[in-house]
């Protein structure tokens, strides 16, 4: 367990590189360590690579905004997507805590339940998102004000990481990437994607009925009708390729996160995919 995290601090280090001062000691090299900070007089005297400790303030924040929506209690695998969204975060607050970094939380409905300008790290971090999601009452969506909340109080340099489900990210498209375009200027963005197997229903388990989970809305659908399916299919994939390409355009990074697999699986590959 503890290589496992040692490699994932490694790989967060290299992602989000500290700003800080060299504190005059090294330790030994870790899987996906900053190669900037190789000391090599040690190295070539011990035959083994060491790094240079390094501390300070990074002289950013980052600022986890996180939807608690109806919708992201939805889940048919190992887990809810709200449930994935706050074991992912928590992960990435424990490595920020070794690497001193300062952590901020937007949780966010059709309004913003809570704002911390610091938070937590861990389990209590995961504790205060717990809080709001078991509010009790039906919750929509509303990621532009959202977004625009943050461009008030965000400060330059910071890393903005948004954790929300296709639902979010489809109301207001045009004015959503926008305001991602305006804070992605002077930030770092990375929206992670929460997604189900079953956001489609499957095919050929007769007629079921589904329910909008913000709005209490009910819809028929005949899983038995082929053309009914393909056409369902489709819309929903062109409208995921389209979210991947637009936000890209704007110099946003995007990535899925699967109900099926951990917290932990999901990081190695976010990690792997944009180092």
């Amino acid at each position: 367990m503890t290589r496992v995290k040692n490699a994932l601090v490694g790989l967060y280090r290299r992602m989000f590189p500290s700003n800080g001062v060299v504190l005059g000691d090294s330790r030994e090299y870790v899987p996906g360590d900053d190669t900037r900070f190789i000391n090599w007089n040690i190295t070539a005297k011990t035959a083994v690579p060491f790094v240079d400790r390094i501390c300070g303030d990074r002289g950013s924040d980052i600022i986890f905004a996180i939807d608690t929506s109806e919708s992201m209690k939805f889940g048919t695998k190992k887990q809810s997507k709200m449930a994935l969204a706050a074991d992912i975060a928590s992960a990435l607050t424990q490595l920020a805590k070794v690497n001193r970094d300062k952590i901020g939380l937007l949780l966010f409905s059709d309004v913003v339940e809570k704002y911390l300008q610091r938070c937590c790290y861990g389990e209590v971090f995961h504790h205060t998102i717990g809080q709001t999601i078991n509010s009790g009452r039906r919750l929509g969506t509303d990621l532009l004000s959202a977004l625009k909340f943050l461009n008030k109080v965000l400060r330059k340099g910071s890393t903005v990481i948004v954790i929300c489900d296709t639902f979010a990210l489809a109301k207001n498209r045009k004015a959503t990437l926008e305001q991602f375009h305006h804070i992605a200027k002077k930030n770092d963005v990375i929206v992670i994607r929460t997604v189900d197997d079953n956001d489609i229903p499957p095919a050929n388990i007769g007629k079921i009925v589904v329910e909008d989970g913000e709005t209490g809305e009910t819809l028929e659908i005949d899983t038995g009708d082929s053309v009914l399916m393909a056409e369902i299919f489709e819309k929903y994939s062109a409208y995921a390729r389209i979210i991947f390409r637009d936000v890209g355009d704007i110099g946003v990074k995007i990535m899925d996160a699967n109900t099926k697999i951990s917290a932990g699986e999901f990081l190695f590959t976010f990690f792997k995919r944009f180092i």
